[in-house]
């Protein structure tokens, strides 16, 4: 799979804000804001969270509304 990774500018909001995505034709993506350190930490945790909770269906579920 192909990635792209890009870091953008700093987010008041957020001291670490990730997105992440894929489209299966034209590979995958991540945009991050913050240290790069504190990045790679919050994908590893959010890794064990997603993979202890999603499986068990533990998560609010918001399909049908508008993205955004």
């Amino acid at each position: 799979m192909i990635w792209s990774i890009i870091r953008e500018p700093a987010d008041r909001m957020a001291d670490v804000r990730i997105s992440l995505g894929k489209k299966s034709d034209l590979g995958a993506y991540l945009v991050f804001r913050g240290d790069p350190e504190e990045v790679v930490k919050l994908l590893e945790e959010s890794l064990l969270e997603a993979r202890r909770t999603i499986p068990r269906g533990d998560y609010t579920d918001h399909r049908g509304r508008p993205q955004g």
